[in-house]
C-alpha cells in the first residue's frame, strides 16, 4: 500500500512541492494517489489523466487538478509542464475537512480565474528559479491566491470526495506489483473477494478502461523503458514483461504509443 501511495515531500520550505517539469519521451506512471492535492499545468504536448471513471487530456495553457486521494494514472508524449503538490495538513491550516474537496475544471475553461491561475503558476515558476532574497514570501503570497481560487471556484460542494475506489488499491497494487505473471479476472477477483463481472463492471467504472486495459498498459510501459534502454531482443522483452499474446501487444501497443515496439526501439536510436 505504501509503494503506490505518493507520498509529497515538500521540496519548497513553505511546506509544499512545487517544479518544473520537461519530459522528451512518451511515458506512463500506472495508477497510484496521495495525500495532497496535485495540480499540473501544461506549457507545452500533452497529458491523459484517468480518474474518477473518466480519460482528461490536457494540452497546452491548459491544467488538471486531482483531489486528494483519488487514483489517477498519467500516459504523457513528450511535454513542459509546471506541478503543484500541495499536502492535506497545509491546506487544513485554512479550510477545514480539506481533504473532502472535490475539484474539477473540464467545463471550467472559460472562467477568468482559470487563465488566472496558469498565469500566476507561471510566476511562481520564475519566482522559485530566480531565488531572490525574500522569494518565499512572494512564492507564499501567490500559493495562497492560488489555493484561495481553487477552493472557491473550482469545487463543487453538493458532491464531495467519495472512496468508492477505497476497495480498489489493493487489486492495483496487485497488479502493478505481478503484472508480469499470467493474471486472470476470475481468479484476480476470488482473491480479493469479488464476483468477476462485479470487480470487472465496478473496475470500468471508477477508471474509464477494463481491467485486461490495465494490465497491458502496466506491461507496455515497463516494454517502453526497456525498448529504449537496452538492446535485449523484442521477443525476449514480450517475455519479460508478461506479454504472451503477441497479436494483442502490437494492437494496444499502437493504441497507447502510437507505433509498434520496433518503430520505437529505431525512433529511440536515431
Amino acid at each position: 500500500m505504501e509503494q503506490h501511495h505518493e507520498n509529497v515531500v515538500s521540496n519548497i520550505d513553505i511546506g509544499i512541492r512545487f517544479y518544473e517539469s520537461i519530459v522528451d519521451n512518451d511515458g506512463y506512471v500506472p495508477f497510484h494517489w496521495h495525500s495532497s492535492i496535485e495540480l499540473i499545468c501544461v506549457l507545452e504536448g500533452t497529458l491523459i489523466l484517468k480518474f474518477e471513471g473518466r480519460k482528461h487530456i490536457i494540452q497546452q495553457n491548459e491544467f488538471v487538478v486531482v483531489s486528494s486521494g483519488v487514483v489517477h494514472d498519467v500516459t504523457n508524449t513528450s511535454n513542459h509542464a509546471l506541478v503543484l503538490q500541495i499536502p492535506i495538513k497545509f491546506m487544513e491550516n485554512y479550510f477545514p475537512n480539506a481533504d473532502r474537496l472535490h475539484f474539477y475544471t473540464d467545463q471550467q475553461k472559460r472562467k477568468p480565474e482559470y487563465q488566472i491561475i496558469i498565469n500566476r503558476l507561471i510566476a511562481l515558476n520564475r519566482i522559485n528559479q530566480k531565488g531572490d532574497e525574500g522569494y518565499l514570501f512572494d512564492m507564499g503570497m501567490i500559493l495562497l491566491n492560488v489555493l484561495k481560487s481553487l477552493i472557491l471556484n473550482f469545487t463543487d460542494e453538493k458532491s464531495p470526495v467519495e472512496s468508492k475506489m477505497s476497495g480498489l488499491k489493493e487489486i492495483l497494487i496487485y497488479i502493478n506489483s505481478h503484472y508480469n505473471e499470467k493474471i486472470r479476472v476470475a481468479e484476480l477477483a476470488q482473491h480479493h473477494g469479488y464476483n468477476a463481472s462485479y470487480l470487472s463492471r465496478l473496475f470500468k467504472e471508477q477508471t474509464g478502461i477494463t481491467l485486461i486495459e490495465y494490465i497491458y498498459e502496466v506491461r507496455l510501459s515497463n516494454l517502453y523503458g526497456d525498448l529504449i534502454d537496452t538492446e535485449i531482443p523484442i521477443g525476449q522483452l514480450f517475455e519479460k514483461h508478461g506479454l504472451f499474446n503477441r497479436r494483442t501487444t502490437r494492437e494496444m501497443c499502437k493504441k497507447m504509443f502510437g507505433r509498434l515496439p520496433r518503430k520505437i526501439r529505431e525512433e529511440s536510436r536515431k
